[in-house]
């Protein structure tokens, strides 16, 4: 069938809107005809740069809703767009069109014998943490809990307790899923196993997740946490530490301690800093960390503590690094293998400083990150077990540029995909250089996080060698292209 034009519904009768009212408890929210002070909350997203007017926001109390919701969206060829965390860098929770805002479906029971925690699709991290926490139980989730469960499962997901249990879609234990036509089906290793595949890694492609079962894991509350960061002048010791805090560090930790090097600007000039996390006691803590004290001074005010899990995803500790003014963002992502090149990294140091530098009022919060976290766990999964392609060890690059003047929106998204591109570029010279085969998607697991990127990759540096059955469930799944926010597939191309 392929991808038709939608309609954005700004042509709906009444008596279509109307229709929909009725057929569903939840409320239906109509621009132009809703209170504006009930309208315009409901656009706001974490990305400021990705707010846009949609026509009609329908907010769920059931899944009878949504099954209604999809079978409205069907019968008038809408487009639709799924928001729950309304936390993307690519902005696939919104849409001019009719939004499914799941923000009132986040009920979490645990069954602590079973070590089971079942969310609601709207839920997010903290929803499913906080449930979990009560009863000595921990969920693999983001490194941040405001991301919605959704998201982050679908799009395959990476914690800090990936080390030890691998990504959050490896943690999912069956789904329902609202697919295309309105009927709601289970996905897992005994229903739907196809289904179940793509719903791991092959984001909102083949449905709308409206409930998760995860797997739960036994867990001291307390993890040893903190930031470390130091004078500028310490740039380039920072970048030399970073082969050996993940290769005699967090490589030898049995998957307990996760480690990034990041870099801000302060003053025009680069400031290094590392955010480390241990799940032990801090006598055990501190031993993983011996190289960043011997780095020092350490500013004043960092430095590291226990705390409860909970508290180290809590965004509230990251705002301070991201001034609220500052809520235009947009992020990518590659994979340097170890050891790393610290060459590349001074070079991608310099280069994130000139791009600062060009606005450096409006860019000021940016940053430049480098996850040493032990990936072995993640890579041990089969590439074709899961639609999730980015399986393998190597250190991830995210590059995260935020602002607040709505007018360097499209200079910023070109200056993401020159940045990216050239890091690469850098990447495979140096391969080529020590006779490294260029490991990208066209041949084996790809070097892409595709979560943390701009929705505008190749779908085949996505989805990689799986890009051929995600096709195949396309057309069995979502022959029409409903579901076409983040990462679409065309069965047709």
């Amino acid at each position: 069938m392929g991808r038709s034009k939608r309609s954005d519904g700004s042509n709906l009768s009444s008596e279509a809107l109307d229709t929909l009212r009725s057929s569903i408890k939840g409320k239906v929210i109509v621009k132009g005809q809703s209170p504006e002070e009930e309208y315009r909350p409901l656009l706001e997203r974490w990305s400021r740069m990705h707010i846009k007017e949609a026509n009609i926001i329908v907010l769920p109390e059931s899944e009878e809703d949504i099954s209604s919701t999809i079978k409205f969206v069907a019968e008038h060829n809408l487009d639709v767009a799924i928001a729950s965390g309304r936390h993307t860098f690519s902005g696939s929770s919104s849409g001019y069109g009719l939004i499914i805002d799941m923000r009132n479906l986040r009920k979490v029971s645990v069954d602590a014998e079973k070590s089971i925690a079942v969310a609601q699709g709207g839920s997010l991290a903290v929803d499913i943490e906080a449930a979990a926490e009560a009863v000595g139980l921990r969920p693999v989730m983001g490194a941040v809990n405001i991301t919605g469960c959704g998201g982050i499962t679908t799009g395959g997901g990476i914690g800090n307790l990936s080390a030890q249990y691998g990504l959050v879609a490896d943690n999912l234990l069956a789904a329902r899923v609202a697919l295309a036509d309105g009927s709601i089906v289970v996905a897992s290793d005994e229903e739907n196993q196809d289904l179940f595949w793509g719903i791991r890694g092959g984001g909102s492609n083949f449905g709308l997740v409206t409930e998760f079962t995860y797997k739960l894991h036994q867990a001291d509350p307390l993890v040893y946490f903190g930031i470390f960061m130091f004078p500028p002048d310490k740039i380039d010791a920072s970048l030399e530490l970073v082969n050996t805090m993940h290769q005699d560090y967090v490589m030898k930790s049995n998957g307990k301690f996760a480690c990034f090097g990041f870099s801000v600007i302060m003053g025009g000039n680069p400031v290094p800093a590392f955010l480390i996390w241990y799940d032990g006691p801090e006598e055990e803590g501190k031993k993983y960390i011996q190289p960043l004290l011997d780095l020092g001074p350490i500013y004043p005010g960092s430095g590291a503590e226990m705390k409860r899990h909970t508290e180290t995803t809590d965004w509230k500790q990251f705002e301070k690094m991201s001034p609220p003014q500052f809520s235009r963002f947009v992020g990518t992502s590659t994979q340097i293998s170890y050891p790393i090149s610290v060459d590349i990294l001074k070079r991608t140091v310099q280069m994130f400083k000139e791009v600062v530098a060009t606005h450096p009022e409006n860019l000021s919060a940016s940053k430049l990150i480098y996850d040493l976290r032990d990936f072995s766990k993640v890579a041990s999964v089969p590439l074709d077990a899961t639609a999730y392609a980015n399986r393998r060890e190597g250190c991830l690059i995210y590059v995260e540029f935020s602002w607040d003047k709505e007018e360097l929106d499209k200079e910023m998204m070109q200056v993401i995909k020159d940045f990216i591109a050239q890091v690469r570029a850098w990447i495979k010279e140096d391969n080529e250089q020590k006779g490294i085969a260029d490991v990208g998607a066209h041949v084996a697991a790809t070097t892409l996080y595709a979560l943390i990127s701009d929705g505008d990759e190749k779908l085949v540096s996505v989805f990689g060698p799986n890009l051929g059955r995600m096709k195949e469930l396309k057309k069995k799944y979502d022959p029409s292209v409903m579901w076409d926010k983040w990462y679409p597939v065309d069965p047709e191309v």
